[in-house]
């Protein structure tokens, strides 16, 4: 049995598009997603409407918080005021053009989803088990992580929020990431998911990239009035 996790889609449906297809011809059916469904990007309710058609069990992320809450800082880790400025741009325009439907489906999603895969407890996240809007890195130290795992008693941690995949086994268990479905910065345009599965009592896990028509989800950001460092960040998969 496989299972695939998406994350960090920010409104961009040509990119989980071609993720779901992708996953799709791997024959891939069980499909789990760690949140941020909106912002940046110029469809916030054709990627809801998407992952409700398709029944995907999704976690809330900070992005979805602050859309379905109205909130008016989404908890991101901005690096200096521009970015503050974009982000703020971001928030105003999702809040904006997203339907008051999908703010109350948004607000009604679930901080965490635990489910046994294979007999391995997997809890999901978005940010953290502590907090919607924790990163937790790869090089985030493995005591950290080994406390985490203890803490909630899981065997697999999965997260999403860095926007950057890996898989990672520590003395306590896994912690993995999806990178993101929608605005990656692993330095490329393509979008990333995971691939899990256990087979003798240890998780295999695989990055997908796949390749997508970024040029087209790059360019629906500049019409819809949205900062052109977003559309670049799709382009270069850079931030």
């Amino acid at each position: 049995m496989k299972l695939a996790v998406i994350s960090d889609i920010h409104s961009n449906l040509y990119g989980l598009e071609a993720v779901l297809k992708d996953i799709g011809e791997k024959g891939v059916t069980d499909i789990f997603c760690t949140g941020d469904l909106v912002g940046y990007g110029p469809r916030p309710n054709e990627v809801i409407d998407l992952i409700r058609k398709l029944n995907i069990p999704t976690v809330m992320g900070n992005y979805d918080d602050a859309i379905g809450n109205l909130r008016l800082m989404c908890g991101c880790d901005y690096k200096d005021e521009r970015s503050l400025q974009l982000a703020e741009k971001s928030l105003l325009w999702t809040k904006d053009n997203t339907s008051e439907t999908n703010k109350q489906w948004l607000r009604e999603l679930s901080e965490e989803i635990r489910i046994i895969f294979s007999g391995m407890e997997i809890l999901f996240v978005h940010g953290s088990p502590r907090a919607l809007n924790e990163y937790l890195y790869e090089d985030t130290p493995e005591n950290y992580i080994k406390d985490l795992l203890d803490e909630v008693g899981a065997d697999i941690l999965v997260c999403g929020h860095t926007h950057l995949s890996y898989i990672k086994k520590t003395s306590a268990g896994y912690i993995v990431n999806a990178g993101s479905a929608g605005k990656p910065k692993h330095g490329n345009p393509n979008v990333t998911y995971l691939v899990l599965e256990v087979a003798g009592g240890e998780l295999i896990g695989q990055i997908v990239e796949v390749p997508y028509n970024y040029e087209d989800a790059a360019k629906e950001i500049e019409q819809v009035g949205l900062p052109r460092e977003f559309a670049e960040i799709i382009r270069t998969g850079r931030t």
